[in-house]
């Protein structure tokens, strides 16, 4: 039985273990798992099935010093193993964690020291998850560490630590949280830091487990190896002395964010006018650009009857970009979006990939001017992937249709949709309608409306109350893009100001905030470009248009890029869309 004497003697002979140096600490929260039973006062039993197997009270034992996870085959309902794991009564939030624990071999399982608030429906309303120590025992040479925000699911700082077997004896993992970052130590070196200024931080429990699961390709358990166990010697928290003041955050100015764009950020191709832009990363760490493309041949009114999202990818935000393939082609006169899809916004929730996107049919026809048969046509409509290179299921019902009212602001158009996952659940989307209240085919006004889901893919309920809208103004702001800012606990929008009518600076890009999304007003620093850029290395170009914004944000989960459609001359002879950088405020 481990004694406080002999872990003072011993424990840093063996394996150093204590927080980083250069700030007070106190050790706030233990358990050294001596006795003969786990102390329920500290710790609740993690049960129920998960993965491969069923977690079991049973399971958990404490002897010898130790935290025993049994790990079995076994059949308890329709699985074939057991396994189990502990989660703290008690919740934390800055300071230093760790524990030492010996990882259990045999491939199939995965054990876990991380870090999460506990709540009634596990899977549901999480707010953060800080892996400490995650390992698949399929790969007994590496584990990862990161740290997870939900709503939606986003990964910052993710790495793989390897180590050549981290199932021979007790290592010890350690994560220092505070409001500007974590870092992951292994037997007290550093081995990872996530930067996490721009995120939300929230109190959490403990959590010791161990499961049998499919992850990094597993396909069976080593049957062999059974009955194996997850060893835990200890687990500590400690509290700064101190504790750290919030993360100051300033108001959001995305011009003085802005840098000069190189050569290399334009997406463009001698064939095709390229119109609108969205880019996601993926878990590979690749970025995918969703972008509008139609034949050069055809003319610039051409995007209403023949544009298709396009898709390209690199290793890099930077680029270059490589055309991969079309994701929403046509498809067909006789469906809503068969001929033309437009405006996509791609949008990862969980593990799944949104392409929210403008579609159209009608007579076909090609013209010098706006085929209005086709405008009037344009319904908002969504596409689902697993994976960012797709396939693509579409519906053969648009997400957010023209509503039936004859007098509604959306009764002839809906086009241009953003969406953003809401922090309470579920999403907003910021779209574009047209009335019928003026005369045809243009129709009017052109308003910017809000409409919300608990599902991205709907249904979508309309608020029917325009946005960025003035009186007595027929068509004041389109091209929005919205998102969520957890450090400044709000909604911001870019969108297009017209006239200038906001910015006062003529055609721009103006900043809008919201703290519910439904009621905007323009941020303390509403301008955010006007319609000029500057290029590296050959100063600033004045352009005709500097079009539909979008947001890319980076692994930190601050913005990265802002993209835009632009062309250079009235003639619209030829466009692109660029990147421009965007530094950390």
């Amino acid at each position: 039985m481990k004694t406080a004497v002999f872990l003072a003697l011993t424990l840093t002979a063996l394996l150093p273990a204590a927080p980083p140096a250069g700030t007070p600490w106190r050790l706030a929260f233990s358990d050294e798992f001596n006795g003969n039973s786990l102390d329920t006062s500290k710790w609740t039993y993690r049960t129920g099935p998960r993965f491969w197997s069923d977690q079991k009270a049973a399971n958990v034992t404490v002897s010898d010093g130790m935290l025993r996870i049994a790990l079995r085959r076994e059949k308890s309902g329709d699985l074939d193993y057991t396994a189990g794991g502990v989660i703290s009564r008690q919740e934390f939030r800055y300071g230093y964690y760790e524990a030492r624990l010996q990882l259990p071999r045999g491939k199939g399982w995965h054990t876990s020291f991380w870090m999460m608030k506990q709540s009634g429906q596990e899977s549901e309303a999480r707010y953060q998850e800080i892996d400490v120590c995650e390992q698949d025992s399929v790969d007994p040479t590496s584990y990862s560490a990161n740290f997870h925000i939900y709503h939606p699911h986003s990964s910052f700082g993710y790495k793989r630590i390897s180590k050549p077997d981290l199932q021979q004896g007790f290592h010890v993992y350690g994560a220092n949280f505070t409001p500007d970052r974590v870092d992951f130590y292994l037997d007290d070196v550093l081995v990872n830091s996530a930067d996490i200024s721009a995120l939300p931080h929230f109190d959490q429990n403990i959590w010791l487990t161990s499961i049998a699961a499919s992850l990094r390709n597993t396909d069976h358990v080593d049957d062999s190896r059974l009955p194996e166990v997850a060893l835990f010697d200890w687990v500590r928290y400690y509290q700064p002395a101190q504790p750290p003041a919030p993360h100051p955050v300033s108001d959001l100015d995305l011009a003085a964010m802005l840098r000069p764009a190189p050569e290399s950020a334009r997406m463009t191709d001698p064939d095709y006018y390229i119109w609108c832009g969205s880019m996601v990363r993926a878990d590979d760490g690749k970025y995918h650009l969703y972008y509008s493309r139609w034949p050069r041949k055809l003319g610039h009114y051409a995007w209403v009857t023949s544009s298709e999202v396009a898709h390209a990818v690199s290793n890099s935000a930077e680029g270059p970009f490589k055309f991969v393939d079309v994701a929403l082609p046509a498809r067909g006169k006789g469906f809503w979006d068969g001929l033309c899809t437009h405006n996509p916004t791609v949008l990862r929730i969980g593990t799944k990939y949104y392409l929210y996107y403008m579609g159209n049919t009608g007579d076909g026809k090609l013209m010098a001017d706006l085929n209005w048969d086709h405008r009037n046509h344009q319904r908002i409509g969504v596409a689902v992937a697993d994976n960012p290179n797709g396939p693509w299921q579409r519906f053969d019902k648009p997400v957010v249709d023209v509503s039936a009212d004859p007098n509604a602001p959306d009764a002839l158009v809906t086009t241009n949709p953003t969406v953003t996952a809401r922090p309470e659940g579920g999403v907003l989307m910021i779209y574009k309608g047209v009335a019928r209240r003026r005369p045809l085919p243009f129709g009017g006004p052109v308003v910017l409306l809000t409409a919300t889901a608990d599902s991205p893919v709907g249904p979508f309920v309309k608020q029917s109350r325009p946005v960025f809208s003035l009186p007595g103004v027929n068509f004041a702001a389109e091209d929005p893009f919205v998102w969520y800012d957890y450090a400044r606990t709000r909604y911001y929008a870019i969108i297009k100001d017209n006239e200038g009518y906001f910015t006062h600076a003529g055609k721009s890009l103006s900043l809008w905030e919201s703290t519910n999304g439904f009621d905007w007003a323009l941020s303390p620093h509403p301008l955010v470009s006007k319609i000029e850029i500057d290029w590296q290395g050959r100063g600033r170009q004045t352009l005709n248009s500097l079009e539909r914004p979008q947001l890319t944000f980076g692994p930190d989960g601050k913005p990265q890029f802002l993209l835009c459609a632009v062309d250079e001359s009235p003639a619209r002879t030829h466009s692109y869309n660029v990147r421009i950088p965007l530094q950390s405020q």
